[in-house]
């Protein structure tokens, strides 16, 4: 029992999104051919505490590789004696990077264990992470798809991609389309704080604003559902709150491999903010990289486990790497229209 609040995606074999330029990055994809769950929410402060507190209560020759205690969340305590106060369950958590996604992949497929071979395996082999010998950070050896049978996984870009912007009733009763923003719209959300009017609207993502604009009030602090915007699938925080890792590999023109991630996050200047929750947005990184932005939701197969039956970040280039601190950050834009 995962105790993660999934939603049932289905509308099997729906048309994927076509896209005018053929070269786009979106095009042809979000057509999925199967049933599958993804969390209502990302992953919450409540629902990492338990993972991170199993994980750092194994003796110390037997520590999980990649587990880095992220700053970004809403847990007091030490390692391994972690707590959630209350109020903070719903939190986000930064500091995600895509191979500590993974592993809690593992560690739910598992039944949530307390061995360690219930965090090394299950939906990915944590022992194929790595890099290949002679070109650090380029060509990273990570099974690059989730084993079959996995009971959790890190969704594809398709299936989120899907879970955000497709709706089979978007122009009527049974009536499909794709719409260009994840909050079942062609118009932009409007990031502020929750509460609060921005140019006269109520604000409706967790981006485009920290403490000096709002004094006394921080983005990291602000619970998941916070704004009740959500997809036409009923995901809330698909724009804002952390920026969410995929599955799906991308390959350089020079070989560098990374990781796909979508969705703006938490202090991400606002105009950034609209280009990335777009339809044709998204961002790569490296499996490593754990910075403040990072977070996940997860996907599960259906009917989903656990659930009952009824700083100034620059967009770039794809392809454009550098070494970041949480204060920085880069970005992948396609540079053609849809």
């Amino acid at each position: 029992m995962s105790g993660i609040d999934f939603v049932r995606i289905g509308a099997v074999g729906n048309a994927p999104y076509q896209a005018s330029n053929p070269n786009a990055f979106v095009h042809n994809r979000g057509g999925i051919a199967y049933e599958y769950s993804i969390g209502r929410f990302e992953v919450t402060t409540a629902e990492w505490v338990p993972f991170f507190n199993a994980a750092f209560r194994l003796p110390a020759d037997q520590r999980i590789p990649h587990i880095v205690a992220p700053s970004f969340w809403g847990a007091a305590g030490s390692p391994g004696n972690w707590t959630v106060p209350a109020g903070n369950e719903r939190r986000p958590v930064g500091d995600i990077s895509w191979r500590m996604a993974a592993i809690f992949c593992n560690w739910n497929h598992n039944g949530r264990g307390a061995t360690r071979e219930a965090f090394m395996s299950g939906a990915y082999d944590v022992e194929s992470f790595g890099f290949e010998s002679g070109v650090p950070n380029l060509r990273f050896t990570d099974q690059q798809a989730h084993s079959p049978g996995a009971r959790y996984w890190i969704p594809t870009f398709d299936e989120l991609f899907k879970a955000s912007h497709f709706d089979p009733n978007g122009n009527g009763p049974g009536q499909a389309r794709w719409w260009e923003y994840n909050n079942a719209s062609d118009t932009a959300p409007v990031y502020g704080t929750p509460g609060v009017l921005v140019n006269g609207v109520l604000a409706q993502a967790n981006a485009g604003w920290d403490s000096g604009d709002y004094p006394g009030r921080s983005p990291f602090t602000v619970p998941l559902g916070s704004y009740g915007v959500q997809s036409p699938w009923g995901l809330l925080d698909t724009a804002g709150g952390t920026t969410e890792w995929t599955e799906t590999v991308t390959t350089s023109s020079s070989g560098t491999r990374s990781r796909v991630f979508d969705g703006s996050f938490w202090s991400h200047d606002a105009g950034q903010a609209v280009l990335l929750d777009g339809l044709r947005g998204r961002g790569e990184e490296f499996p490593h990289v754990p910075t403040f932005e990072f977070g996940v939701r997860l996907a599960s197969s259906v009917p989903a486990p656990g659930t009952s039956a009824a700083g100034l970040c620059l967009l770039v280039l794809t392809g454009a790497r550098r070494s970041r601190r949480p204060a920085q950050c880069t970005r992948s834009q396609e540079s053609s229209s849809a």
